[in-house]
């Protein structure tokens, strides 16, 4: 066909158009598209694009009239994506012209052109605007607005939408009931689709899908099995539904079942009876299922099941109920009480007393429970704490008080206590040691029990009468102190003086001789100390002796 030089500038919008897309599904095409290389891949002179519209044909673009000139002959070719199946095509025009023909051409390879749309001519300056819907061919990839002879258009409102489809063999499926744990019963359906990629998913975890995914992308009229899966884990009533769904389609499928408990029964064939609070116990209440039985007191302050056997805290009266609740495979069992009756136990001790010695209380006896099983503490039944036995032996009554008065009984036993004797020491400071022929000199010595001293000499020239020394001659005398110790306290050491015994001062009228020396000897017997003499026997304190 002979084309002629348009007789009035047709203006054009030219916009970069390297980094477009092709002309995008089910998007009215804007004024990116138009420009774009990728999307309009080819044109003649008498083509603009401008604001989302394009014209085509001879003319002036005033808004949306065109304003016709000679015959012409122009066409547009856009490129659908390659990717998808285009279903229909839809659009808007304003054309005018004495003669000519609009057509818009659809083709798989750019060469091969079918009409699928054709409009004469509906005169000059005609502002009407016209709705096309066309159907077009599924493995259609490009399209062609064409123009010839006396007749233009301006185009707009330009979509492609994609053919997809999605559809399941059933929309409801209910389950026969069956009981917990049983096989999952399952159930087919056959999913057909079209040029779509849809997602599987499920709103109740009982109900499961074979597949996460159906379809594929430029097939047309397929068809995917899945196979829904109810799973007997939990009794009770349950729906759901399976939602398949992808690029804008939705396929929904109702699901239910219900899943029913085992029943069981429970036994317990044991007498409780009385009890002692340091009994051991343990339960024997059986449930068909073999699931473990619960057990309920009455009163936990008295006494509770745990850990496998009966914890008792005091004695009194308390009920147990035994039942089985069951659980997500079988119901609850009837309930069984029995009554125990706990009387306080009476502790097992043995009472030990570490010995003491002569002078201390019985409160400073340290007693201990040979046992060691019951804490607790004792004290003395019948004597008193402030007591001081003399040394011996002695059996004595104590009364054990446990700490746990709720449990075990108060008891009184027998305890071995050995008293033994004291220790006593003499101190003998500051001692006076030089004395004068018939002075009396006060002797220093004490003794820590406070018992009487006895003393000894070795030279009879003094005398000792209780604590005061008296001296009889001149001379050196050595004293000896102790104490032979008694029922209650031990011999205390020797401890030894010596004294100096000075020679009383001459008279001019008379002077004294000096008596004669008669001591012969020094002994001990039967732990006294004996003087000899040349005519009597004297002890330490100077008391002549038979």
């Amino acid at each position: 066909m002979k084309k002629f030089r348009h007789l009035f500038v047709i203006i054009s919008l030219c916009v970069s158009a390297m980094s477009y897309a092709q002309l995008p599904w089910d998007t009215e095409m804007t004024s990116e598209d138009f420009n774009n290389a990728l999307t309009v891949i080819s044109k003649t002179d008498n083509v603009s694009f401008s604001d989302g519209l394009f014209g085509i044909g001879g003319g002036m673009l005033v808004g949306r009239l065109v304003i016709i000139g000679n015959d012409y002959s122009d066409e547009c070719v856009i490129a659908l994506p390659q990717t998808g199946l285009p279903e229909t095509l839809t659009f808007s025009w304003l054309g005018g012209g004495t003669s000519g023909t609009l057509t818009v051409y659809q083709s798989t390879d750019h060469n091969n052109w079918s009409s699928v749309w054709s409009e004469t001519g509906k005169g000059a300056l005609d502002l009407t605007a016209s709705a096309a819907t066309v159907s077009l061919n599924s493995n259609t990839k490009y399209l062609k607005f064409a123009a010839t002879g006396r007749n233009a258009a301006t185009f707009r409102d330009i979509k492609v939408t994609e053919l997809k489809h999605l559809s399941a063999s059933t929309d409801e499926w209910p389950f026969q009931n069956a009981m917990v744990d049983d096989a999952p019963a399952t159930k087919r359906v056959t999913i057909t689709w079209t040029n779509i990629v849809a997602d599987i998913t499920s709103s109740d975890p009982h109900f499961t899908v074979s597949a996460n995914t159906v379809g594929a992308k430029n097939l047309i009229n397929q068809t995917t099995d899945i196979t829904i899966s109810y799973l007997h884990t939990e009794a009770g009533s349950h729906s759901g539904t399976i939602t398949i769904s992808g690029e804008g389609k939705q396929v929904e499928i109702a699901v239910s079942g219900s899943t029913s408990k085992y029943d069981q029964t429970l036994a317990w064939n044991q007498d409780l009876g009385d009890c002692l609070t340091t009994d051991i116990i343990t339960f024997n209440a059986f449930a068909t299922s073999g699931l473990d039985v619960a057990y309920h007191s009455s009163d936990s302050t008295i006494a509770y099941y745990g850990d496998t056997q009966l914890t008792i805290l005091k004695a009194g009266m308390v009920t147990f109920t035994a039942e089985q609740p069951g659980n997500y495979k079988y119901n609850g069992t009837e309930t069984i009480a029995k009554t125990l009756t706990i009387s306080k136990a009476n502790p097992d001790i043995m009472a030990h007393a570490e010995s003491i010695t002569y002078g201390q209380t019985l409160d400073e006896v340290v007693l201990s429970d040979l046992m060691g099983k019951v804490p607790g503490n004792f004290s003395w039944a019948q004597d008193e704490p402030t007591t001081v036995l003399n040394a011996g032996s002695y059996t004595l009554q104590v009364l054990f008080t446990p700490d746990n008065t709720d449990i075990y009984n108060e008891r009184v036993v027998p305890v071995s206590l050995t008293v033994n004797k004291a220790q006593q020491n003499i101190s003998w400071e500051g001692q006076q040691k030089s004395i004068t022929e018939g002075e009396t000199l006060p002797i220093t010595a004490t003794l820590s029990s406070s018992l009487p001293i006895t003393y000894a000499f070795t030279n009879c020239i003094v005398t000792i009468d209780g604590n005061t020394l008296t001296a009889l001659e001149a001379g050196e005398v050595t004293v000896i102190a102790f104490h032979p110790g008694n029922d209650n306290y031990l011999p205390t050491t020797v401890v030894m003086q010596t004294f100096t015994v000075q020679k009383a001062p001459q008279t001019a009228i008379e002077q004294t001789a000096a008596p004669a020396q008669r001591q012969t000897r020094k002994y001990l017997r039967d732990n006294s100390v004996l003087i000899d003499t040349e005519n009597h026997t004297y002890d330490a304190a100077g008391r002549m002796r038979k």
